[in-house]
């Protein structure tokens, strides 16, 4: 699988530019600055593209799930907000490998040639057993993949707001040791068998509730876009990251208005590696 560090262009839905104007016209600013190639996805149904986007395998291949979230679905006013993937997919011309299996993208991190997801999928795959489906996802997606536990206070149950790749065989890991000790074990315990592991960690006086969202920052090519909110964890994020990219450009873009309602810059686009002799079509 092709992980974001290798991409080259980005990708947004169209609801980004109108419920939150501010959010990507900096985005886009940033973007525009760099000449990384920017795009809209056309007929999404909601803002949050990673989690219905395909995943790319290689150059000319994207593994297209199905996308049946249990956050919406249980609530029958907010279906409407599913997003045909597959639709979506054949519109930008993609050429899909279709899985029958529910995944959300934003529980796909691709790192090296391995991906890390939580174990929620077993939840959103039922009737089968987790030794069927670890085959199965393993298959479908053509490269090993690590499961950490899901954290059931966390309805989403997405690996991105979770870990981010460093390399091809590091991994950044955000703060849960600043308040679920036990859960933080668990994931290190899990993950430290296949990567090294770094942390991210705020020494404030009164931590904010939503500093979790320094892990979901943007990654392509050597661009890293890092979540700003205007708390006092900001300036720490911002030195840690740099301190783990050193080789990596870091601009910053405050996501307030979006991070309340539950999700961060990687949620927010799709990246994909385009071939330069394509990139102009």
């Amino acid at each position: 699988m092709i992980p974001d560090y290798q991409a080259n262009s980005v990708y947004v839905s169209l609801w980004l530019q109108k419920d939150y104007k501010e959010v990507y016209t900096n985005l886009i600013t940033i973007l525009s600055k760099y000449n990384i190639n920017h795009q809209i996805i056309p007929d999404t149904k909601d803002v949050w593209c990673r989690d219905y986007m395909p995943l790319q395998l290689d150059e000319d291949r994207f593994l297209c799930y199905r996308y049946m979230p249990d956050y919406l679905l249980k609530n029958s006013c907010n279906r409407r907000y599913i997003t045909d993937s597959l639709e979506v997919s054949q519109k930008m011309g993609l050429p899909i490998k279709e899985s029958s299996l529910v995944i959300d993208g934003g529980n796909v991190v691709k790192v090296g040639d391995k991906v890390i997801m939580t174990e929620k999928v077993f939840a959103e795959n039922p009737g089968v057993s987790s030794k069927w489906l670890k085959r199965k996802l393993q298959n479908h997606l053509e490269c090993e993949v690590v499961f950490i536990p899901w954290d059931r206070y966390e309805i989403y149950g997405h690996s991105d707001g979770v870990v981010k790749p460093i390399s091809d065989s590091a991994v950044l890991m955000t703060n849960y040791h600043d308040y679920d000790d036990s859960y933080a074990e668990e994931v290190v315990k899990r993950l430290s068998k296949k990567f090294n592991l770094e942390f991210l960690s705020y020494q404030v006086r009164k931590p904010n509730r939503l500093n979790w969202a320094y892990i979901n920052f943007l990654t392509v090519k050597n661009l890293i876009v890092l979540p700003c909110l205007g708390i006092e964890e900001d300036q720490q994020a911002l030195t840690q990251i740099r301190q783990y990219f050193p080789d990596d450009t870091i601009e910053q873009v405050n996501i307030t208005s979006l991070i309340k309602h539950g999700g961060g810059l990687n949620c927010v686009t799709w990246c994909r590696y385009i071939p330069s002799t394509h990139l102009g079509d």
